[in-house]
Formats: C-alpha cells, structure tokens, sequence
C-alpha cells in the first residue's frame, strides 16, 4: 500500500465517529473547500439531484462538469467533479456560493465528515446487500471553525442522507460486482479494445440513463439487474473464448 493511502486508513481508524458522537465544525462559506478538489466522485444520485436541480440531464452535467475515466484498481467507469480555472475552482460554484446547495454531491455534504463502506472482504457479492455499514470519520479540515457543535446523525439530517442509506448499500454491492467481473476480464487478458463497449455500457447504466422526474432507487435496481444479467452472459463467453486462448485449447 502506498504511503497516501496509509495516511488515509489510518485517519479513518484514528478518527472513527459513531452515529451519535459529536464533533465540531462551523462553515464560513470560505469556498476553500471547493478548491483543488479532484476527488470528489459522484454516484448516480449525486447526477440524479444535480440534474433535477438545475432542470439538465444526467448526460448534460457530466458532460459540462465532469471528467470520466476508468478506475485504475476497481476498473470501472468513474465519475468526478472537474475543477477549473487557475485556482482549479468546483465547476458548481459561483461567486463562493454552490449553485446546487441543496443537492450537492455526498461527498461535499457530509464535509468535514468522511463515510467508507466496511464490508467483509471474505462475503461474496450475492452476500453483502446486509453486510453493508458506513463508517464515519472526521477528515482533517484547514478551513471552518470549532464554533458549532454536531453529532453524525443530526449533520446526516441536515443534508437529508439518511442514517439507513438504501441507495448506498444499493451503489456499493453493485459497484463491489461490477469491479470484480472488470478485474477478472483482466485475468482473461481481454484487449481494452474489446473491453471498450461493456465499459461504455457500464458508464450508461450506472450512470446517466435515468428520468430525473422519477424516484431513482426502482430505476436504479431494475437498471443493475440487467446490467448483472448481461454481464453473466458475457462473462460465461468470455471464459470458454479467453480462457480458451490463455490454455492453449482454442480450436
């Protein structure tokens, strides 16, 4: 592991917060935070609110604010914000104000909390939909004050992610899947070539192929389903051919 993520389990693990425990923190709308920012990733409800928000399509936002690329260790296609200028500014924020406030990205709402999936590294995918808990940590912050006092469940609230969060525990087991069927098209030694479409219908399905006028959860789940479905095929395929090849039994 490099040092980089080092230091980051090792916050987590030294600034763990449980859902009632408290911490202190005051904005001051300083807009420091929306700075040099490249790593805020988006989930499809992330896209989902800021489309609605501001009247666009899914496609439409990551498009104008986004930049798509393929996960280096998961493998799939992953969203982020795409800062801009030469402060490198979030592309939402105007005049130090976020111009989708109220349905800004997770990971923005829940500063100067972080949350990470604990997951059993030895649960297969079918088993984790119950298995999935968030662990929240204090990140360490440079900007805001000690001013205001909070516990997790009450900063949860404020934002209106709830503390029994359905389309997390959703995103993460289908993410979990999805990066371990990428990682075993790797195994196969499959060209990015050939491995361009399904990353492409990945990007589609999990991402942008979504009515903004409609709850996202039952799209979502329906969308996963034949997505895992298509993948199982495909996979079942590309084991008899690629592996075929890779043990010298092709005909």
């Amino acid at each position: 592991m490099d040092t980089r993520l080092q230091k980051i389990y090792e916050d987590m693990e030294n600034n763990t917060l449980g859902i009632d425990d408290t911490f202190q923190f005051k904005c001051r709308t300083c807009g420091k935070c929306c700075k040099n920012r490249h790593d805020i990733i988006l989930t499809t409800r992330d896209l989902h609110n800021i489309a609605r928000s501001l009247g666009r399509s899914m496609q439409y936002i990551v498009e104008q604010y986004c930049h798509v690329y393929i996960g280096h260790s998961s493998r799939i296609p992953i969203v982020r914000l795409k800062p801009t200028g030469p402060e490198q500014t979030c592309p939402l924020l105007r005049n130090r104000r976020c111009i989708v406030h109220s349905a800004k990205p997770i990971v923005c709402a829940l500063f100067p909390l972080g949350r990470a999936m604990n997951v059993e590294a030895s649960k297969s995918c079918v088993e984790l939909t119950e298995k999935i808990q968030p662990t929240y940590f204090l990140q360490p912050d440079t900007c805001g004050s000690k001013d205001q006092t909070h516990t997790v469940r009450s900063w949860l609230e404020e934002f209106g992610v709830p503390v029994q969060d359905e389309f997390y525990s959703l995103w993460t087991e289908n993410f979990i899947y999805l990066s371990d069927a990428f990682r075993k098209f790797d195994e196969l030694k499959i060209p990015d070539k050939q491995m361009q479409p399904l990353w492409d219908l990945t990007y589609s399905a999990a991402y942008v192929s979504y009515d903004t006028e409609k709850d996202l959860i039952p799209q979502f789940q329906e969308s996963m389903v034949r997505l895992r479905g298509f993948f199982e095929k495909v996979m079942a395929v590309s084991e008899k051919h690629f592996g075929g090849m890779r043990n010298g039994t092709q005909t």
